[in-house]
């Protein structure tokens, strides 16, 4: 079997273990169904993860990352145990779904006027001593800028005492950066459809991703929590890109 087919077969049967996974892991909120679900599917899409840092020790921040593939939730989900801000039409995925109404995981209709305030008690209505991810661009990007931090998507944040920014990078498998056609491929943006995407990145021969936990801080306010968290990720993939530079020189 060509290297291709296998990759993608490898892949298809990352995703039947974790539908096999799905029904005990309703049934039963345990971390180790999570971290053994997320393990498999990774493996079987050929993500690699390296860790820089350590989650914020309180175990009830707030999480913010920057957002570049659907890869970032299982990667995400591997290394924490929170929930995730997610965007409505998620509710109705297959299995996907009723996982993240299982966790109580906040929701948001981005095409509402009122979205905003309906995420904020939703927030609010979360575990206070369970972590929250949310991807604060509200959207997808390439993963070599990070894009506005929209500050209405943080108007619970004073719920949480701490905030720890995230930054998330893709690289190829042998840790080399990628090319752009390679970060593009990668990404999955616009209006990529998940499964031809999903099966083009388990073709590809695999991928890197460095996650970065960077040192949590406490919020003044809405505003001051989505600048601060923009900062310090912009600031580490400018340290990511320059890096890179001085290794291909």
């Amino acid at each position: 079997m060509p290297d291709r087919a296998l990759r993608q077969a490898r892949a298809v049967a990352a995703v039947l273990a974790l539908l096999l996974l799905a029904l005990p892991w309703l049934c039963i909120r345990s971390r180790r169904i999570e971290c053994l679900a997320w393990k498999l599917l990774l493996a079987g899409f050929g993500v690699r993860l390296r860790c820089h840092g350590t989650p914020d020790a309180t175990g009830s921040a707030l999480t913010v990352a920057n957002h570049i593939s659907w890869t970032d939730i299982a990667v995400l989900g591997r290394l924490l145990d929170a929930g995730f801000v997610a965007k409505s039409e998620i509710a109705g995925w297959p299995i996907i779904g009723a996982l993240t109404r299982r966790y109580g995981c906040p929701f948001i209709a981005r095409d509402s006027r009122t979205a905003t305030h309906r995420l904020a008690a939703d927030m609010n209505a979360y575990p206070a001593d369970h972590s929250l991810v949310l991807f604060a661009e509200g959207t997808t990007g390439l993963g070599d800028v990070v894009l506005p931090f929209h500050s209405g998507l943080f108007a619970a944040s004073e719920r949480w005492p701490r905030v720890q920014p995230v930054t998330i990078a893709y690289r190829r498998a042998d840790g080399a950066p990628l090319s752009p056609a390679e970060r593009r491929a990668v990404a999955w943006v616009d209006d990529d459809a998940l499964l031809p995407h999903a099966l083009a990145l388990a073709a590809s021969g695999g991928i890197t991703v460095d996650v970065w936990f960077e040192e949590s801080f406490a919020p003044h306010d809405r505003k001051h929590a989505a600048q601060e968290s923009r900062r310090r990720i912009a600031a580490r993939l400018v340290e990511v890109q320059a890096a890179a530079l001085k290794r291909a020189a």
